[in-house]
């Protein structure tokens, strides 16, 4: 199995790739290909290992498997990225790559709290949590590099998994608020994938106006990293670690 430096590596390196470089000479197979389908093989056995996975896991768990997938699209958008950039505003009074990840990772501890506690409550309870229960962007720590941020907003959806992936028919009904709407508990559920991507395209724009344009090598390493993230969702964690493994030395052999 990669470490997950190696598969941060292996993406980055992937990443940097222009169009020129992807069609540098790779073998599949002793057949001649290009570094670019070193990539579209992936892809492809991310999508062969996703349709074999076993009988579809609770709704609950299906719908935050579209939160992991929106977090591998935005892991492909910004891993590699020099470190400097996440500081940088494109203009006045916007957020920096910094503060739309902190954002990300605060919102995604909120909407865990306020879900669960939809789930879990009596109905003579109130219905919205208590404010002393939610998590602050003072508590929230983005220090360090590109790679170490994102770690940290994966750590904070497997705990959202973990404690809402096996919800019953029942809890997905029970009733919530969501602003000042009322809304149940599945509706909240997809809350969590709309909200990643709505900042995925914060952060576009933000590099955007920063000057960044993305390679070819990193569109294509944004759609594997949305299929890695969707397998590890709908329970495939060891066929997503292969794969990785299988990335990693496909890396190295485009690199030689």
């Amino acid at each position: 199995m990669a470490t997950p430096s190696e598969v941060d590596a292996a993406l980055a390196g992937f990443a940097a790739l222009d169009e020129r470089e992807l069609a540098r000479p790779w073998a599949f197979r002793d057949k001649p290909m290009d570094v670019r389908y070193a990539l579209y093989r992936t892809i492809e056995d991310a999508q062969e290992a996703l349709v074999r996975l076993g009988p579809p896991p609770p709704e609950s768990r299906r719908i935050l498997a579209l939160a992991q997938r929106a977090l591998g699209d935005l892991r492909g958008l910004l891993i590699g990225l020099p470190d400097a950039l996440l500081d940088r505003s494109p203009r006045e009074g916007e957020w920096s790559l910094r503060e739309i990840l902190r954002h990300i990772i605060v919102i995604e501890g909120r909407y865990a709290v306020q879900t669960e506690y939809a789930v879990t409550r009596s109905d003579a309870d109130p219905m919205r949590v208590a404010d002393d229960r939610m998590p602050t962007p003072a508590q929230t720590d983005v220090t360090g590099d590109v790679a170490t941020i994102l770690d940290r907003l994966r750590e904070a959806r497997a705990r959202t998994d973990r404690r809402l992936g096996d919800l019953s028919a029942a809890a997905m009904l029970r009733p919530t608020q969501w602003m000042h709407y009322d809304a149940d508990v599945r509706f909240r559920l997809h809350r969590f994938a709309a909200h990643i991507v709505e900042h995925t395209v914060h952060a576009e724009k933000t590099l955007a106006g920063l000057g960044v344009t993305p390679t070819e090598g990193r569109r294509i390493v944004r759609r594997l990293t949305g299929l890695l993230g969707e397998l590890e969702g709908q329970g495939g964690e060891a066929e997503a670690r292969e794969i990785e493994r299988r990335l990693v030395q496909r890396q190295v052999s485009a690199a030689a």
